[in-house]
């Protein structure tokens, strides 16, 4: 069951018709070898938005960044990685800038020559790499959606996998008793068999009507409320109950400070901010919703 998000095959259409573009503007042999620097240039920073799309794959920090999380949100903001590709096909088509001399040793090189074919590809591969998730990791054909509500308003997972939908689901109830619809959730979020992308939690919800924002977290204790965060550590008697990066909803906190947690595998816990940080550990990032003020 593999829930794959379209902007792919709008993202290969337009990589394509950049390719050819930056191809047939580097095959142009006129102007001067300064102007034919400068449109290489623009066209490369033009492509500076793509490279920020695959550090999500690596083990890098950025990927716990409110402004990294904030961007990836923006609704069809994968479309942009297609901005790779004109600026590939100017650099491995580009022509000498004196045509009549032949071409320079750089060009004859045995690595342009395999570099050359291999630009197209790599631009497929830098664009899929942000789509090919529940293509690679689909969930169980078998899953069913249960939509089970536990007691307090808590929604249940249906498999650990769609933990992230769950939790947002008792998020959004939380603030005007919207009950969403688990297959509806799990299929706009683009979850597969590794679970759920942070930013496609945020941007559902904001396609849903809700407003949301990233916060960066020294404690529990100043978190908003209702927030869903990704737990560093999620332990029950010293046993992994839900697994590591698990998602978990901050439905409540009451005067005293207990908090009211949704735990999509458990449901409802009263829990102090001590005891919330000994289970789940402190949380790097942390969604926080509400609902607009027209509502």
């Amino acid at each position: 069951m593999s829930f794959i998000n379209l902007n792919w095959y709008i993202a290969l259409a337009f990589c394509l018709f950049f390719f050819i573009g930056g191809r047939q503007l580097a095959e142009i042999p006129v102007g001067t070898p300064r102007a034919r620097g400068l449109a290489g240039l623009l066209l490369f920073l033009f492509a500076a938005p793509a490279l920020l799309f695959p550090l999500a794959y690596l083990p890098l920090r950025i990927t716990a960044s409110p402004w990294y999380n904030t961007f990836r949100s923006i609704d069809r903001i994968e479309l942009f990685s297609s901005l790779i590709a004109p600026a590939a096909g100017y650099a491995t088509y580009m022509k000498p800038d004196l045509p009549y001399k032949g071409y320079p040793a750089s060009v004859r090189s045995p690595v342009l020559r395999i570099i050359k074919p291999l630009a197209f590809p790599f631009c497929i591969l830098l664009i899929s790499v942000n789509f090919i998730g529940p293509l690679l990791r689909p969930l169980d054909k078998n899953m069913t959606f249960n939509d089970f509500w536990a007691e307090g308003g808590v929604f249940i997972q249906s498999a650990t996998p769609v933990g992230g939908p769950a939790a947002l689901i008792s998020a959004m109830h939380s603030l005007n008793n919207f009950a969403d619809n688990e297959l509806d959730t799990v299929k706009g979020t683009y979850t597969d068999r590794s679970g759920t992308e942070f930013w496609y939690l945020a941007r559902y919800a904001v396609n849903r009507g809700y407003r949301t924002r990233f916060f960066k977290l020294s404690g529990i204790g100043e978190a908003p409320v209702p927030s869903i965060f990704q737990a560093p550590g999620l332990t029950s008697e010293g046993a992994t109950h839900t697994g590591t990066g698990g998602y978990i909803a901050l439905l409540e906190r009451s005067r005293s400070g207990m908090l009211t947690v949704g735990d999509p595998s458990q449901g409802m816990l009263e829990l102090s901010a001590e005891d919330f940080e000994a289970l789940y550990g402190v949380p790097d990032l942390l969604l926080a919703l509400s609902v607009p003020k027209s509502r």
